[in-house]
């Protein structure tokens, strides 16, 4: 995103009146009032859509709408796109910017610091950060969008289909586009809240023409020749320019019904070429030298044609109307129009094929050392120098991806032959971390190849440059013993590593992490992502945050820390990275987000997580975190009473997992498909679907444990088979030495999952007794972290189980014995009960008692909304009255107000009674 190109967006004050980023409107440019009228009508349309091909004056009228809308005090932001703003990262970075410089233009705006307000959990990603900033200002923000014809990329369009359907009254967009962008459109032209202008709208009438020609000193135009180039035109806004231009030539006005067969883009050409013969030799060859780049400024113009008094003649062009306008405040960038610019440079190319590859090249040059790469590999890349462009591209990857601009590195590496670049070790690296990472698995594998020939050629330097990414690679791959083998002839301890070398360390230290969890040593899990921070914070990458929050909350919640894994996950999801961001580390945090949630049973809200972030996900998570979040959304549609959909859930993960070639992946699919026969009652279904799995589950020590299996996979299907195909003590004995296993290893979470299976295994056995110990033990384990869905899934019989015990008073003060209990600590039986009596409501089940237990969890005398339960949240967490209001971008009287109700529907009278109602009310 850009003015014209550039690579940041930039908006103007209401005080700098200019119809056109940095200027004033055109010489002898028409007023098009009856357009204008279409558009200032009561109430103003939120969306506006030029769309017409090149050269039907967009530009230009939206120039003069930014002029109405600058004296009426709105905040202006004035965009021009270009194909890079395909890549999600970028394009949303720049949005920031732009945001940012419409806030400085609101005088009382909340948040007029800069300060990038943080996004709600639960909250629409993209669309809502975008609506809450625009209306935090308190003034009108109108926001132009030029040449959007080049945004192509779905999740983009998406995204800018769902702001405009939701935009606040504040705000409106223009958007120029030669094309109708897929942007829903029509739903808003019908609901009264778009207008759309087309070709036929921006064409002058002939009264227009008549302005815009009476404009021309000395043409002294008839009116036989007005109405005969408002024929031959059609009103077409550059050739009426053109007609304006080469009116000076008398074959010009002689040949006026002569061309009257020229299709629109032959008379372009014709008139253009009339145009530039009327210029001087030197005018003629600045023109066509200039015209092949996308964008100029006096010290590039210098740097291609040798001159030294580029920025003169640049304002002489724009003075003289010679299709060239300023793009800035400060007429130092500058822009051609496209049709002129295409027909100069075809004639140099036709011409001089040799000087526009100078040109290009020189182009390359000077926008290389400006540290401006994207033009730089363009240019260099129309001028056929590949190497030139491979270079640049190796230079520029390093900051690209610490950045999360994958798209961008993949749009280039698209652009240049595979043999260029495996001549550039590093950039082989840097191409594979991007394809890895995006999920690009043809394009990966000859990039993957060559990392293995590295891998193999015996060159100590080769091997190391590419160890950490192809360990990364088997992981996405799903070879975890592979990956481990791989990353340990790293030394990701080295601390004296800095830029891209340092990220690289980051990736390898977070890669440790997580085999460490896979493990079981959550000692060294966390040592090793403390590491991989402390890496990523030195090379200055941002990319990997949220890869290592949800790894470390992962470690948490393995070992039971449910709700303070929770909490890491729902403070990630807060910053606003969550909401722009489209790589794996975004898609990672909010599946783990997902999954805790579902845990905790929060279903509405890990629902609408999900589904909020459902394209993230897809197009971007690791196997692990993709399964976590798609077989709680399933089980979640079960819970809610819609099977099918759950099914349709389980199909779309299946495919994914094919697609992916990650054979773990549908065995696991495979393996809830059997629970939800099990649960159904159907046990000849599931007994058909596992006979269909390729597994030998040994059930008991296992180095290896994925945490997504932590409470799943082979070992926890076969067993459940076994209870419901009355083969218990086969299941007990794969359940005795899998608990050693977890026990050994600090893996609280499989060793809740296998406690419940055990008790439902004694329980078959007519064993209630042994049954109810072992339900216990689980319930010990899980209380501290509040776990709650994973007893529910286990279907009725555990259900029945847990409400067995709850009718017997004594049923939770028997503790199982000193030499039975886990090396997890065991909470007293008064929070197991309350455990027990929230598992026994999720799953719908009422207590028999009409009065609450001493000790109980009870719930507040009036739900609480959306608002009152963050600010609940904040006051647990020891946030003041001024903290509260900072926090969630409101007064503090504001906040007042809201703890006034919260007290009130608690049935309190103090911040520190509320605290202690809203823990026990399982609330915070």
């Amino acid at each position: 995103m850009a003015i014209s190109d550039q690579t940041e967006a930039t908006t103007e004050t209401p005080s700098a009146a200019s119809a056109r980023p940095g200027g004033i409107l055109p010489t002898g440019a028409v007023v098009r009032s009856d357009l204008l009228a279409r558009v200032f009508t009561d109430p103003v349309p939120r969306v506006v859509l030029l769309q017409a091909p090149a050269g039907h004056g967009k530009t230009t009228f939206m120039q003069q709408a930014r002029t109405h809308w600058q004296a009426q005090g709105a905040a202006i932001g004035w965009v021009s796109l270009d194909e890079g703003d395909n890549d999600t990262s970028r394009l949303f970075g720049h949005l920031q910017s732009l945001l940012k410089r419409l806030e400085a233009q609101s005088t009382s705006t909340q948040t007029a610091s800069g300060a990038i307000p943080k996004v709600q959990a639960g909250r629409a990603p993209r669309s809502d950060w975008v609506v809450d900033r625009l209306e935090q200002l308190d003034c009108r923000v109108v926001v132009f969008l030029d040449e959007f014809q080049v945004l192509t990329n779905r999740s983009i369009l998406d995204f800018f289909r769902t702001l405009l359907e939701r935009l606040p009254d504040n705000a409106i967009f223009v958007i120029g586009s030669r094309t109708v962008p897929e942007i829903g459109m029509a739903r808003l032209t019908v609901n009264g809240h778009a207008v759309v202008l087309r070709a036929q709208d921006l064409r002058f009438s002939l009264s227009e023409a008549e302005v815009f020609f009476a404009g021309v000193e000395g043409l002294d135009l008839s009116r036989k020749e007005l109405e005969s180039i408002h024929e031959r035109s059609e009103g077409w806004p550059a050739a009426l320019q053109l007609y304006r231009l080469s009116l000076a030539s008398p074959s010009v006005r002689e040949s006026l019904t002569n061309i009257a067969t020229f299709r629109p883009r032959d008379l372009a050409d014709y008139l253009a070429d009339n145009v530039l013969d009327l210029q001087d030799a030197e005018v003629q060859q600045f023109l066509r030298e200039t015209a092949l780049l996308k964008r100029v400024c006096a010290p590039l113009c210098d740097a291609v044609t040798g001159r030294k008094d580029s920025q003169s003649m640049l304002q002489f062009l724009e003075r003289a109307g010679l299709f060239l306008r300023s793009l800035d405040a400060d007429d130092y960038w500058f822009k051609y129009h496209t049709l002129f610019s295409g027909f100069l440079a075809r004639q140099l190319s036709e011409q001089n094929p040799e000087r526009t590859s100078h040109i290009h090249a020189r182009a390359a040059q000077w926008f290389a050392e400006q540290a401006d790469y994207d033009p730089a590999i363009y240019h260099a890349l129309a001028g056929g120098d590949v190497g030139l462009a491979a270079e640049i591209l190796d230079h520029w990857a390093s900051r690209l991806i610490m950045d999360g601009n994958l798209m961008t590195v993949e749009r280039w590496y698209d652009s240049l032959p595979i043999g260029e670049i495996e001549k550039r070790p590093d950039l082989v690296v840097k191409v594979a971390y991007a394809l890895a990472f995006l999920r690009r698995r043809q394009k990966l594998e000859p990039i993957q190849a060559i990392l293995e020939r590295f891998a193999g050629s015996g060159d100590a330097d080769l091997v190391a440059r590419s160890s950490v990414v192809r360990s990364m690679i088997l992981i996405i791959q799903d070879d975890i013993a592979g990956a481990s083998e791989v990353v340990r002839t790293v030394d990701v301890r080295d601390d004296t590593a800095t830029g891209f070398r340092a990220f690289e360390l980051g990736a390898g230290a977070n890669l440790e992490g997580f085999l460490a969890i896979a493990a079981g040593e959550p000692e060294a899990a966390h040592e090793y992502l403390s590491l991989g921070r402390a890496h990523s914070e030195r090379a200055g990458a941002a990319f990997s945050w949220g890869y290592a929050v949800s790894t470390a909350g992962a470690n948490l919640l393995i070992q039971g820390y449910l709700q303070e894994a929770l909490e890491k996950f729902r403070l990630g999801m807060t910053d606003p990275g969550i909401s722009l961001d489209e790589s794996v580390t975004s898609a990672v945090l909010v599946a783990c987000y997902v999954h805790a949630l579902y845990e905790v049973d929060a279903l509405d809200e890990a629902r609408a997580q999900f589904e909020q972030y459902q394209s993230v996900i897809r197009n971007a998570a690791l196997l692990d975190y993709m399964a976590l979040s798609y077989i709680a959304l399933a089980r979640i549609h079960d819970a809610q009473g819609e099977a099918a959909l759950a099914q349709e859930r389980l199909d779309e993960l299946e495919s994914i997992a094919y697609s992916s070639n990650w054979p773990r992946l549908v065995r696991n699919i495979n393996w809830e498909r059997v629970r939800r026969a099990l649960a159904q009652g159907e046990l000849d279904r599931a007994k058909s679907i596992a006979s269909r799995i390729d597994t030998d589950p040994v059930g008991g020590r296992s180095l290896w444990v994925p945490f997504s299996e932590a409470a799943e996979g082979d070992l926890v299907g076969c067993v459940r088979l076994d209870i419901a195909d009355g083969r218990c003590d086969r299941a007990l004995d794969r359940l005795h030495r899998a608990l050693t296993d977890a026990a050994d290893r600090r893996r609280v979470r499989r060793q809740i999952k296998l406690r419940i299976l055990e008790a439902l295994a004694y329980r078959a056995q007519g064993e209630d007794n042994t049954a109810r110990r072992a339900m216990q033990k689980a319930l010990s384990l899980a209380a501290p972290g509040g776990f709650i869905r994973t007893f529910i899934e286990e279907g009725d019989a555990a259900v029945q189980l847990l409400r067995d015990m709850s009718e017997v008073s004594s049923g939770l003060n028997v503790i199982a014995p000193a030499a039975e209990r886990c090396d997890h600590a065991t909470p007293g039986a008064e929070r197991m009960h309350n455990l027990m009596h929230r598992i026994l409501r999720g799953a719908g089940i009422e207590r028999a008692q009409s009065a609450p237990l001493e000790g109980e969890s009870f719930q507040p005398l009036e739900a609480l909304t959306e608002r009152e339960q963050q600010i609940l949240t904040l006051l647990a967490n020891g946030a003041s009255n001024r903290a509260m209001a900072e926090a969630i971008f409101v007064s503090e009287n504001t906040i007042k107000f809201h703890l006034k109700n919260i007290y009130s529907k608690l049935a309190v009278s103090s911040r520190a009674q509320a605290i202690n109602a809203a823990h026990q009310m399982g609330l915070v």
